[in-house]
């Protein structure tokens, strides 16, 4: 994976992450939802951007969704206390597990190209 998508997928991650750690701060405080949707929107922007860029849209929603699953669960430990069952634990495991899978699966660009060439 280059390294230009591979850092736009990361920052697309990390805005969806850090706008619903805010939503549910809103919850208490009416002060987030702003913020929730600047990040939101910046969020999809980017991630459309990584589609133009290329990459398979396998990958990138699965990277993008199940990482972002996975870090919400532990963010919300660490910034609200919530607590993760053995089953949340194993769940977030098995998406990462799941997320290895989906990019190990998915041909790099040359590959890619080169079938279509032959066609």
């Amino acid at each position: 994976m280059n390294s230009k998508r591979l850092l736009l997928l990361v920052t697309a991650i990390l805005a969806e992450v850090a706008a619903t750690l805010m939503l549910r701060a809103s919850v208490s405080d009416p002060v987030w939802i702003p913020g929730v949707v600047v990040l939101y929107a910046t969020a999809f922007f980017i991630l459309g951007l990584t589609q133009r860029l290329g990459m398979p849209l396998g990958a990138v929603y699965a990277t993008w969704s199940a990482s972002g699953v996975a870090l919400v669960a532990v963010l919300g430990v660490v910034f609200f206390g919530e607590l993760l069952s053995i089953g949340a634990i194993i769940g977030i495991a098995l998406i990462i597990i799941g997320v290895i899978l989906v990019e190990s699966g998915t041909p790099e660009e040359s590959e890619t190209v080169g079938a279509e060439v032959t066609e």
